[in-house]
């Protein structure tokens, strides 16, 4: 056998997307909530243990979740490093020093 043997991995259900990448049987490769967030599957299982997921359900022997709620937890995430970004930017604004006119002597 010259090809690399792959597990089949049966598609989750409708509306569901497994925790890790996946490739349909058509070839193409569907993207798991780990890489709709944007970090590896390592990563997601410590934040997973820190409760810092959106919620996951398990079918079979794998984690999944909505893609619905992987898409609202992304978006929440996002809001709230805006906020944290706008309020440091403020804070660095109101602890500035006015600056102080020159006059000529």
């Amino acid at each position: 056998m010259s090809e690399k043997a792959k597990l089949s991995i049966p598609a989750p259900p409708e509306g569901f997307v497994w925790a890790q990448d996946y490739e349909t049987a058509d070839g193409r490769i569907i993207l798991g909530i780990a890489s709709r967030l944007g970090i590896t599957y390592h990563t997601y299982r410590k934040w997973r243990m820190r409760g810092e997921t959106p919620p996951t359900v398990r079918i079979g022997k794998r984690l999944a979740a909505r893609i619905e709620w992987v898409d609202q937890f992304a978006a929440k995430r996002e809001q709230e490093a805006i906020d944290a970004f706008n309020a440091a930017v403020q804070d660095v604004e109101y602890s500035m020093r006015p600056a102080e006119s020159r006059l000529a002597a």
